[in-house]
């Protein structure tokens, strides 16, 4: 293959992250590249596990006698977006990487530097022949969008370390200590469809920035889902239509970024004031970077059924009413979001309605009480609820040599001190901490910007000087430490 990043440093990082954007990587098609993990391991003779869910554990013997099992561990999927426009195939495409003012980007979708850096940080230690490195157990995990599928199926028994880098963070500087665990949450009804009549109105909302529904929901990124609802609402309190189709979003761990809603009215005009006020207002008080979407609306073709109004306006009334963005900010944590809900999936057509929610917290027990304010929502609304792949959360450890280490090497190479902090997200470190008790853990990564959407980009600099970091702190873990 040709190289698009051979000049960059670290040369075999980057290499390795070029390889592996070459092989098609989402969320559950992640054979391919454990196959080239594999072969990577193989050809330098490495210990390995495979297992039947795609995760691989890796390990590499160290010569120093002093040396204690380090865990290091980063997830091999990632989120598959695309810009409107932009023909790509996921299942199929490698990704078209490009450099452009110091960043690493791919031409009009996600770059997968969440979490492609960990496995090119991976591998680049685990072929490297520093013989200062400790032993290191480098843990591959599959499936970490779609609800850490391979951390919760993954036998530990195998893992002798009791010190681990988790490389799933994408701020330079700030190493994550807690995380918030998570839950997955499934409105839906059917109901008998009827015909449909009318003339057919399409509404469009496209350019809102998305992102990710932990990291950034309370930066200021509208939800299209529930801006288009929000729209709806106004248009049927002026007077009620029938629904046709409702659907934005493909994943519950994003912020959707368009949504399409195409109703049925006999006069469809009447509605254009309602909407040129909604976009008016909605301009005036979005962040600057949120100003730029639009609502196109359009004729659309008939397909046959529409909701009824009293559909209608259930669908309308989930969207409006279900918990979403900012629940609770901390109390003890300055800054930090304790519990929030994503509506990140919405589909509805031909008499059935299906949404997702994803509900995150550092408190168990306000991820209970959420998901009991949707079970009284949808008993009003005679909806079904399910939940499903909840995960737990990371403890913050009071007494944290890995932590200790950490602060003191880089501040040694930055001249400053780094940021400890929770992170309102899910992080394999949750699940992992619970299925090896007494586990130190700290989680670091580069710059990584605009995660989960196209517009992601992946800071040069960051990488190598956060490379060089990691390996200064491996190398100065002792069995002492332990």
């Amino acid at each position: 293959m040709e190289y698009i990043l051979k000049n960059l440093e670290p040369m075999k990082v980057f290499k390795y992250f070029e390889e592996i954007s070459a092989i098609p990587r989402g969320s559950g098609n992640e054979a391919a590249v454990v196959d080239y993990i594999t072969a990577v391991a193989d050809s330098y003779n490495l210990e390995y596990k495979r297992d039947s869910h795609n995760n691989i554990l890796i390990k590499k013997n160290s010569n120093r006698s002093d040396a204690p099992f380090v865990l290091l561990q980063g997830h091999t999927d990632m989120v598959c977006q695309a810009n409107a426009g932009t023909v790509h195939d996921f299942e199929k495409d490698p990704l078209e990487l490009y450099v452009e003012d110091g960043y690493v980007k791919a031409r009009g979708t996600t770059l997968g530097g969440d979490d492609g850096v960990a496995v090119a940080y991976m591998l680049t230690l685990l072929t490297s022949d520093d013989k200062e490195l400790p032993n290191l157990e480098c843990l591959f995990t599959s499936s970490e969008e779609v609800g850490m599928i391979g951390a919760v199926n993954l036998d530990y028994s195998d893992i002798k370390s009791k010190m681990m880098i988790n490389i799933d963070s994408e701020e330079e500087g700030i190493s994550f200590v807690s995380c918030a665990g998570g839950v997955r949450l499934e409105m839906s009804f059917k109901s008998d469809a009827v015909e449909e009549k009318n003339k057919l109105l399409k509404i469009e909302l496209k350019g809102l920035c998305g992102g990710h529904s932990g990291v950034e929901i309370n930066t200021g990124k509208e939800n299209a889902i529930v801006t288009i609802a929000a729209l709806l609402s106004k248009m049927y309190d002026f007077e009620p239509f029938n629904l046709v189709s409702f659907e934005g979003g493909t994943k519950d761990n994003a912020i959707p970024r368009e949504a399409t809603a195409v109703i049925a009215s006999p006069d469809p005009e009447k509605y254009n004031e309602i909407i040129s006020e909604f976009i008016f207002e909605k301009k005036k008080i979005f962040s600057n970077e949120e100003k730029n979407f639009k609502i196109h609306t359009s004729k659309n073709k008939h397909i046959g059924s529409m909701f009824t109004f009293a559909d209608t306006s259930r669908i309308i009334n989930e969207v409006t009413m279900a918990p979403n963005g900012v629940i609770r900010m901390s109390r003890h944590i300055e800054g930090l979001v304790q519990t929030s809900s994503n509506l990140g999936i919405i589909k509805a057509e031909k008499g059935e309605f299906h949404s997702v929610h994803l509900i995150r917290s550092n408190n168990e027990y306000e991820i209970d009480s959420t998901v009991l304010a949707f079970s009284r929502l949808a008993k009003l609304l005679n909806c079904e609820y399910i939940t499903c792949d909840r995960y737990p959360g990371w403890d913050y450890k009071a007494d944290s040599k890995l932590r200790e280490l950490y602060v003191e090497k880089f501040k040694d190479q930055y001249g400053y001190e780094p940021k400890i902090e929770a992170l309102h997200a899910g992080l394999e470190c949750g699940l992992i901490s619970a299925r090896i008790p007494g586990i130190d853990i700290i989680s670091i990564g580069p710059n990584i910007i605009d995660i989960h959407s196209p517009d992601e980009k992946m800071e040069i600099a960051s990488v190598e000087r956060t490379y060089k970091l990691l390996t200064t702190i491996l190398k100065s873990i002792k069995k002492s430490l332990l």
